[in-house]
């Protein structure tokens, strides 16, 4: 039976294995002519190739200090998480044979030798320039490939041809033929690199225009304080001062910017005029439009680079914060792929297609606050844990803690409390305890007496207010019995509680209320002092 898909119309085309393996959407057959005389695929960037430029400027921008704070500050978000590693792989829980854990041990005495952190520095360098290609140097003993070096290669020495196949081009294309990098040789970590730009994503690119409009204006604005950040000397010269008068007086000006004196003919006058700083604001806003625009372009806010006045607030810093945890993420996913193609090639190189690779991870602190703040919830719902559960989710070890079960005491009834004891069978400590449960007695039957009290007084006030709200009542009761569905009994109740109604005897009945119940704390407080009273003087 032929195998297929049916279209929308209800047509069946049945799979053709021809097709199947064969490469159709393609450069060569979409006649797309983007690739220069010696096979050499241009780069697409769009702010490199409006500015003719090639991808080795990148490097100049590295000068600017917003941009280094950026790339550091989301560099070290990724290089100082703390736990990461390589571990055994298995598949559905089975246990890693022989040969797997030789390759994973002789891999780790190799990375021994290797400076991760710097490896991993450069790999973290693939979303600024595009990609870090980063070349393995092995070294064969006793038939075993160990891995002697891992190095970052300058990125502007590789291209891709129409396949996207890297190759080495070497420093301003010295290297015309385009021959395939070896295998096992090179890994290249390219940062979003899709079929359209096998290049990566350049961030720094996005950055040519800030700060070459950030260079610019610095220089404009060194020579706006320049001339106008000192005040202004103005000097009057003397009505029909000559103008060998007028220059001898500004001479002495200009000297007087110097030296703060000057000597000028009677009847001159001189002025200081400030500049009212206006000016130097715009410039000053300029120039941080450019660093914020830095800032978002290398690490997708400002907060975390920059203060940002009234915007500083913590919202938004939460926000800006979240921001830039997402994007180490990101980074750290990268880093993974990266030193996984490494063990991989590694793994393929000395043991094959049949054994499991050595996989690269992050590995997350545990937020214990959220763990035992859980605990506690599971603990209120009854659920109780074991010395495992302990060991496990917290580190702790067994003889270093005790689990104490908490016994639930029961209420005590009135009759219970009430029942007498033979004085033959009280020791001391039955005394203290028929002691505690007396005084557990009287405290019981002076609550069930105060309830009593409260009880009376609400039965008194009740028919007062009752006979108050009696209208308002009957009103409404006859309006829901004649409402004939849920919603028309919504609208009895909004159009008789937003109505207004006399308060007047409800207001005298809560003040009756409110007396009684004054004075009944005032006597139960008054009791209170009495009793304290009569036990200090016994």
């Amino acid at each position: 039976m032929a195998t297929g898909l049916y279209r929308e119309d209800g047509s069946f085309v049945p799979f053709e294995g021809e097709d199947l393996v064969s490469e159709i959407a393609n450069r060569q057959s979409a006649l797309s002519f983007g690739s220069s005389w010696f096979g050499q695929l241009p780069d697409p960037d769009p702010i490199l190739r409006k500015m003719g430029e090639d991808s080795k400027i990148l490097e100049d921008l590295l000068a600017d200090d917003q941009v280094t704070t950026a790339i550091t500050g989301r560099k070290n978000r990724v290089l100082n998480a703390p736990e990461y590693g390589f571990g055994l792989a298995s598949l559905d829980g089975a246990e890693p044979d022989a040969k797997q854990k030789l390759v994973f041990e002789r891999f780790m005495l190799d990375l021994e030798r290797l400076k991760l952190r710097s490896l991993i520095s450069s790999i973290l360098d693939a979303p600024f320039f595009g990609m870090t290609p980063l070349e393995i140097m092995w070294e064969p003993a006793n038939g075993w490939w160990h891995i002697k070096e891992i190095c970052a290669r300058p990125y502007h020495w590789f291209a891709y041809d129409d396949t996207n196949t890297p190759f080495f081009r070497g420093e301003n294309n010295a290297k015309i033929e385009n021959t395939p990098l070896p295998a096992g040789k090179f890994v290249m970590v390219c940062h979003e690199a899709t079929y359209n730009n096998p290049y990566g994503l350049r961030l720094l690119s996005r950055c040519l225009w800030p700060v070459s409009f950030k260079r610019g204006g610095m220089k404009f604005y060194a020579q706006f304080i320049e001339k106008f950040g000192l005040p202004w000397v103005i000097g009057k010269a003397p009505r029909g001062a000559s103008s060998d008068e007028k220059r001898s007086i500004a001479v002495n000006l200009a000297r007087m910017v110097q030296d703060a004196v000057a000597v000028i003919p009677q009847g001159s006058d001189v002025q200081l005029i400030s500049p009212s700083g206006q000016e130097t604001n715009i410039h000053e806003s300029f120039l941080s439009r450019q660093d914020r625009s830095i800032s978002k372009i290398l690490m997708g806010q400002t907060l975390t680079v920059e203060m940002e006045g009234k915007n500083n607030s913590q919202a938004a810093a939460i926000t800006h914060a979240d921001v830039a945890a997402g994007l180490a993420e990101s980074d750290k996913a990268m880093v993974c792929d990266a030193m996984n193609e490494i063990a991989w090639i590694y793994t393929q190189l000395n043991a094959g297609n049949n054994v499991l690779a050595p996989v690269f991870s992050y590995n997350e602190p545990k937020d214990l606050q959220t763990r035992v703040k859980l605990d506690k919830e599971l603990f209120g719902l009854g659920v109780r844990f074991t010395h495992n559960h302990f060991s496990e989710e917290y580190g702790l070890k067994e003889d270093e803690f005790t689990i104490t079960t908490a016994k639930t005491v029961e209420p005590a009834k009135p009759n219970e409390l009430a029942e007498p004891e033979s004085q033959a069978s009280q020791s001391p400590a039955s005394f203290s305890a028929k002691e505690t449960k007396k005084e557990a007695d009287n405290t019981f039957h002076e609550q069930v007496k105060n309830q009593a009290a409260f009880d009376a007084a609400l039965k008194e006030l009740l028919p007062s207010a009752i006979k108050a709200n009696e209208p308002f009542l009957n009103a409404l009761l006859a309006d829901i019995d004649n409402a004939k569905s849920f919603e028309e009994i919504e609208l009895v109740l909004i159009n008789h509680l937003g109505a207004s109604v006399e308060m007047s005897e409800l207001e005298d009945i809560l003040a009756t209320s409110m007396t009684k119940a004054a004075s009944f704390g005032m006597y139960k407080v008054q009791k209170e002092i009495e009793k304290q009273e009569g036990a200090q003087d016994a």
